[in-house]
This record gives C-alpha cells, sequence and structure tokens, in this order.
C-alpha cells in the first residue's frame, strides 16, 4: 500500500513556540501551572506533566508561581486576577491569535459592531469575545438570521474556523446589513493544512488523520476529507488503528492536526505500513 502524506505535517509554528516555552519553563525549576491543556494531544500532555508542568482548571486554583498561558490565549478577567494575585505570567499565546485580539479591537475603535465566527465554548474564542465585550459570536448561515440589526459590522473569525465556512457566513452578512467589513483571521498554517486534506482526499481511498479529538482544527481536516470522497478515521496515536481499514487499499493518505508532534505522525506512518502488510 503507498501512503501519501501531506505535506504539512507535525505542529505549526505557534504551537512549536508554546510547547518550547512551556519545556523551558518547566527545566527551569519554577512551578509552572497551565489552565487547561497546553496542546489538544494528550501524548504531548502527558508528556509535559511528566517533565512537571501542572494544569488547573481555573486561576483561582493557583496560589504561587508562574501561569503560563497557552497558545489559545485567556480571557482579559484572567490576566487581571492572576496580576492582583501576584502570580509571573508566561505568556505563549499563539502570535495569529494575538492578531485576532488587535483586529477585533481596532474595528471596534472604527464603529463596527464586531461579530466574531466560531465556537463560543472554544477557548480562543472566550478570549477574543473578552476584548470586544458585547461581541456577537455565531458559527452558521442561519445564526446570521437571529442576529440584531445594525449598520456595521465588523467581522474576525477563528483561527482553526473553516475557510469556506466562514466565507459562506459572510456573504449572508453582506445580504444582511449595510457595511460589513470582514477581516480572514483563519491562520494560515490552519488554511493550508484544510486545503491539503481536500486535495490529499481526492486521491486516495483512505485517510488517517491524526490529533487530538478535541482539537477543533483536526476535526475540521477530517471532516474535508470525507466530503472530498476519502474513507475518514481521526484518530489520536497508532494503537487506534486496525487491520481492516486496509484492506484491499493500493493508496492511503496521512495528516495531522496543528498540535500534533511530527514524532507521533512517524508512528502512526510506521504502524500503517505494518497492517497494510498483514492486510488481505
Amino acid at each position: 500500500m503507498q501512503i501519501k502524506r501531506a505535506k504539512t505535517q507535525g505542529f505549526c509554528f505557534g504551537v512549536a513556540i508554546t510547547v518550547k516555552k512551556a519545556e523551558e519553563a518547566v527545566a527551569s525549576g519554577a512551578t509552572v501551572t497551565t489552565l487547561g491543556h497546553v496542546v489538544h494531544n494528550p501524548q504531548m500532555v502527558e508528556q509535559l506533566e511528566r517533565q512537571g508542568l501542572r494544569n488547573a482548571d481555573s486561576v483561582d486554583e493557583v496560589q504561587s508561581g508562574t501561569l503560563f498561558v497557552r497558545a489559545h490565549g485567556l480571557p482579559v478577567s484572567v490576566f487581571q486576577t492572576a496580576e492582583a494575585k501576584g502570580l509571573e505570567i508566561l505568556d505563549a499565546t499563539c502570535p495569529m491569535v494575538t492578531k485576532i485580539h488587535v483586529q477585533a479591537e481596532k474595528l471596534r475603535a472604527e464603529g463596527y459592531k464586531i461579530i466574531v465566527i466560531g465556537d463560543p465554548n472554544h477557548a480562543e474564542v472566550k478570549g477574543t469575545l473578552s476584548h470586544v465585550p458585547g461581541a456577537w459570536c455565531i458559527q452558521t448561515q442561519e445564526d446570521v438570521d437571529a442576529l440584531p440589526r445594525a449598520s456595521r459590522v465588523g467581522v474576525v473569525v477563528q483561527s482553526t474556523w473553516s475557510g469556506t465556512g466562514f466565507a459562506e457566513i459572510v456573504k449572508r452578512l453582506t445580504a444582511k446589513y449595510y457595511e460589513v467589513r470582514a477581516v480572514n483571521t483563519i491562520c494560515t498554517d490552519t488554511h493550508n493544512r484544510q486545503f491539503e486534506a481536500a486535495e490529499l482526499a481526492k486521491d486516495v481511498e483512505v485517510m488517517v488523520v491524526v490529533g487530538g479529538k478535541h482539537s477543533a482544527n483536526t476535526k475540521h481536516l477530517a471532516e474535508l476529507a470525507t466530503a472530498n470522497g476519502a474513507r475518514t478515521y481521526h484518530i489520536e496515536g497508532p494503537g487506534e488503528l486496525e487491520r481492516q481499514w486496509f484492506d484491499g487499499v493500493s493508496v492511503a493518505g496521512l495528516m495531522s492536526g496543528a498540535s500534533t508532534p511530527g514524532w507521533l505522525v512517524d508512528s502512526v506512518a510506521e504502524r500503517m505500513e505494518a497492517l497494510s502488510r498483514r492486510a488481505s
């Protein structure tokens, strides 16, 4: 069986920077705590915990040491609470996420009513909304119909959102509002992976997408691969692969989400090759 791997593999640059900062912080001997997992990848989470990184559900649980801000960022109120408690803050927010905050604040300063396209329960979106209080958050074209009236709306989007979905919602907003100014804040890495997922899926029979089950960008990749004709499996590691997936398969595709380390993708590829040799 031939295995075609997507060109874009392993960590995106934002996650790579975040993981490196986390490893350096715990290596220094400091007590370092993050709110929520640094990356949506269980293997990396376990590795960082073994190195000494702590995890808390709320800043209220952190009494001392360093508060590590993961790539998704944190709400403004959390930063304020951490500062008031005298915690050292190590901000590893992805530059692409910070860009969304800046763009949203700029649009608001120019008099636009802000609309954030994204999952309101996602950590990144919660952080963005905290920078522009009163903003509307929507996820679908149908959500547009329920929005109140406004003369001018400014739009930003979750960095890992589907590019096609973003364009469709903006089109619907343009039909409803007099003036719409939309800034495409989808991360370049996300865009590239989505394009590769759609194209690679057309050339393979089976697609394996490696990444955390809670990773938004990985879920979108699996959805795109399915939509473009490939029988798709979203896994977190090589142990989930099953031999029968590759029965009679000549060409399989392999790609990863932005929070998946390269070594994990390599191990999945090795396991796929071993299973294909056993497949009938």
